[in-house]
């Protein structure tokens, strides 16, 4: 037998193989990446000790940025951080009613929304969500509000309007641990 055939045989499988391999690099590189991480590295050994002891938060923010997704931060970050994560503001972002200095809680979905959108028109000043006006879908943008709380507060609304924010520990199932991660997000005027 040939050892040249049996070379060139074995040269074409291996240029195969690396064909495949790179293709299917290729198409798992091509997914979605929704988990984004902020570097906060640090040069010296006492940054590096602080950071190792840093809470992390996780921001969902979505809407009128160029890379929408779910980020890590430290906690106490602000609004603007998450912004420039996401790789910052389109054009015709609507940002009169956003408060970019707020600090963020774990959990919270920013939604940033472009001029003309029926949505943007209704926010309250400094980005904060209404509970009287407040649709499903606006209110479930808030940490800990799924579906269901959602609905239980548009139920309670249409019985009696809220008339302060603490009245949200009013709907069952929302208690003292929820409320502070909401009550710098909410209104009732």
């Amino acid at each position: 037998m040939n050892n040249s055939i049996y070379e060139k045989g074995l040269a074409v499988v291996l240029i195969i193989v690396i064909i495949i391999m790179a293709l299917l690099g290729i198409k798992i590189s091509g997914k979605e990446k929704e988990v984004f991480f902020a570097d906060y590295s640090n040069t010296n050994e006492e940054n590096k000790e602080q950071s190792e002891k840093d809470e992390y938060i996780f921001v969902d923010i979505d809407g009128a940025v160029f890379n929408p997704g779910v980020y890590k931060l430290i906690a106490g970050s602000r609004v603007i951080d998450a912004i420039n994560l996401a790789g910052g503001l389109k054009e015709k972002a609507f940002t009169q009613n956003l408060n970019k200095a707020r600090k963020l809680v774990d959990g919270e979905k920013i939604y940033i929304y472009l001029e003309g959108d029926e949505e943007a028109e209704s926010l309250h000043p400094n980005n904060l969500i209404n509970l009287n006006t407040a649709s499903v879908d606006v209110l479930m943008s808030l940490p800990g509000i799924g579906e269901v709380y959602a609905n239980r507060i548009i139920d309670y609304r249409n019985k009696k309007q809220f008339t302060s924010i603490e009245e949200i520990k009013n709907i069952e199932g929302i208690g003292d641990k929820t409320f502070e991660k909401l009550k710098e997000l909410i209104t009732v005027n």
